[in-house]
């Protein structure tokens, strides 16, 4: 299939643009790639750049954003302009951009939350199916308990908004704790994503990491027959996937798990996809 993007610019109810792509014909059953925290949809650059693994994961119709407050997006400094809703509106906004009808939501990490947005915000909810990729599933008390000592340990400094020198090096560090072995991670995809983490400002972090989201939706989804699938590495850095599937299975009665043993790593879709090329 063709990997060449249609790159779209959207407006999202409040102003705020919202970065956007397609590859494929997005007008059929939509994969929608959600980035993770620091980070932007040029994360997913090896999958939609390459037609094999596109060819190999079955991938007609994908499309990815960058969330508000991450890169090419836009960066709202007030708190207000990171509440549920209008997450759930650039979804709309990108939805209608590319006349989608049905998604499924393909979430990394932070990018899972935008599904209890979506849930929560949009009626009817487009969403069909939700993949969890080492899933934070909401902000708020969860975090505490599905985030590792290390992940959690990052945020005073991902935050940090008086300490230059601290946030830049919790960045680094952050981005390391993506990787089983850092060290030996492709330097071209590490330091494109610690690129990306820098264009975040440490309060738009901090609007990012606190702000309120309610599940109750997410969790009535659930119920009522929305399937997941859960994927989470056995050595994932940032996430304890066991609790992830602790707290979503009672709400979630077409669930699917999945850990990827082996040296599965938080950023588990690059580790996937390297084990899956010819």
């Amino acid at each position: 299939m063709a990997t060449t993007p249609i790159v779209k610019i959207v407006q999202s109810s409040d102003g705020t643009s919202i970065y956007a792509e397609a590859v494929g014909n997005a007008q059929k059953p939509c994969i929608i790639f959600v980035h993770g925290l620091n980070l932007s949809a040029a994360a997913f650059d090896s999958l939609f750049k390459e037609s094999r693994l596109l060819d190999i994961f079955y991938l007609e119709s994908p499309v990815r954003y960058d969330m508000r407050g991450h890169g090419r997006s836009g960066m709202p400094s007030n708190p207000e302009s990171y509440i549920s809703s209008l997450f759930a509106d650039d979804y709309a906004a990108i939805i209608r951009a590319f006349n989608i009808k049905n998604v499924v939501h393909v979430g990394w990490s932070y990018g899972c939350t935008v599904a209890a947005d979506v849930c929560a915000h949009l009626e009817p909810n487009p969403i069909v199916g939700i993949i969890y990729m080492a899933a934070l599933p909401y902000v708020g008390t969860i975090m505490q308990r599905v985030g590792t000592p290390t992940v959690l340990g990052f945020l005073p400094g991902l935050m940090n908004t008086t300490d230059v020198a601290l946030n830049g090096r919790t960045k680094v560090a952050f981005i390391d704790s993506l990787f089983t072995y850092p060290d030996k991670a492709d330097c071209n995809v590490k330091t494109s994503w610690i690129g990306q983490a820098t264009l975040q400002p440490p309060d738009v972090a901090n609007s990012i990491l606190t702000r309120e989201q309610d599940p109750t939706k997410l969790f009535e989804a659930g119920r009522d027959g929305l399937p997941m699938l859960i994927l989470n590495g056995t050595a994932d850095k940032q996430v304890f996937g066991d609790v992830v599937v602790q707290e979503m299975s009672p709400y979630f009665k077409d669930l699917e798990v999945h850990m990827v043993e082996n040296g599965a790593m938080h950023s588990i879709m690059s580790f996937m996809m390297r084990s899956s090329m010819p």
